[in-house]
Formats: structure tokens, sequence, C-alpha cells
């Protein structure tokens, strides 16, 4: 029973990878060489910098391979149901940051795509939902503390998530805490699932965060520090960054 359960886990966290590959979390975009050298507050510098290290090994070594090897072994069918899988499993944080920022109705449609998905779509497997005129509004755990007027905090890098600032981290460990107490009343089995599809498809959207310049003379961290506050600049978070 013991392998038998190694055996499921393993197959979701490849499942996670390829949800992740295909459909990478809303994040901050890209960053680049042109990115600003200006000092922005960073007052757990040493610890960051350890997790971009973890991250960026974690990427390279492992996240890398396994989804290169996903992405040429899987039909495109396969490939798109993992996307819809994942889609599904993070609908419910959209409920909780459409109605932070006031978006009352889209925090409804989450409610409702999600509870369409997971009977009509077969657990997510499929975008019943979207057939049905659903659309999904995504919006940014930190965008949705801005907009219910917190301060974002400073920058922080997650292990395995990434990027993300102080408060914004708080209310996403808090979130899935709670996602992951309210499922293991239906079943423990279903909720450690969802952590391990979860986690493992953050990771593999670590990918699209992390197309940093490489060489000595290149501070990869600190490029991905100001990207991350130009991130900021464009949404509800600007007036705390004046």
């Amino acid at each position: 029973m013991k392998e038998i359960a190694i055996l499921v886990f393993g197959i979701l966290g490849l499942v996670g990878i390829a949800c992740g590959t295909e459909a990478p979390r809303p994040t901050a975009p890209l960053p680049t060489a042109e990115a600003s050298r200006m000092p922005q507050p960073d007052p757990n510098e040493s610890v960051n910098r350890g997790m971009f290290e973890f991250n960026t090994w974690l990427v390279r070594d492992w996240v890398d391979p396994i989804a290169g090897w996903l992405d040429q072994g899987l039909p495109e069918l396969v490939k798109q149901g993992a996307q819809n899988i994942y889609a599904n499993l993070t609908e419910p944080e959209f409920i909780l940051t459409n109605s932070l920022v006031g978006e009352y109705d889209a925090a409804w449609v989450s409610t409702q795509r999600f509870l369409i998905n997971s009977t009509l779509g077969v657990a997510g497997l499929f975008d019943a939902a979207d057939w049905l005129g659903y659309r999904r509004t995504e919006t940014e755990f930190t965008d949705s503390l801005c907009a219910a007027g917190l301060d974002p905090g400073h920058f922080v890098v997650l292990p395995v998530v990434g990027p993300a600032s102080s408060h914004s981290a708080l209310l996403l460990t808090g979130f899935f805490a709670v996602e992951w107490y309210l499922l293991a009343y239906i079943s423990p089995v279903v909720a450690t699932a969802d952590l391990v599809i979860d986690l493992s498809a953050s990771a593999a959207s670590l990918r699209f965060a992390r197309d940093l310049p490489e060489g000595e003379a290149v501070d990869a961290y600190a490029i991905q520090r100001e990207q991350y506050q130009d991130y900021l600049q464009t949404g509800y978070c600007a007036p705390y960054l004046d």
C-alpha cells in the first residue's frame, strides 16, 4: 500500500509540473538585463538570496529536465487536461483575490467555475465552465492586498513559489493552510494530492520567472528584485511605492 501511495503521488507531482509548465501562475514579468539598478528595501536579503539560489538549483537540476521530458513525451490532449486541472485548483484563489479588489461579479464567476469544473468537468480535467461562457478573471495576491488598503510589505523570495511581497506571502500561506484543512475534511488523500500538484506546479512556474542573464558580473538576484518592484508599480500597489 505504501508503494502504491508513493507511485500515485509521484504521478501527481509529474501532473503538477506539466500543469505549471503549460499554465504559469500570475507572477512578475520576465526579468531582463535592462532592469533598474536602484536599490530597494530588502531587510531579509541574505535569506532571500539563499531562497533564490535554492529555486535556481531546483529549476536547473530538476524542473527543467522533467518539464522538457514531459513537453516532448506527453500528447497535447494530456497537457491541456493538466492545464485545466491546475487552473481549477487555483480558482478558489481568485474567489478571494477578486473579492478583495471589489470585483464581486468576477469572484462569483470564479465560484461558479470551480463548482462546474469540479463536477461537470470531471475534477477540472475539462473546462466545462468556459464552454458555458464563464470567463475567469485572475487577480494576484499582492494586488488584492493593495486594493484592500494594505501595504504589500517588503520583497521576499519564497522557496518553490519565487518572488513575492512579505504581506502577500502571509496571505498566500494562510490561504493554502485553510484550503488544506478544509479539503482534509473531505479526505486527507485529496488534501495531500492538492498540495502535491500545487507545489510541483509552482516549481514548474519558476521557469517563467527565472529567465535571467548569466555571468559572474551579473547579479541575477538584484535584477529579479528590481523587476518585481517594477511589476508592482503597474498595479494597485503603485501608491505604496512612491
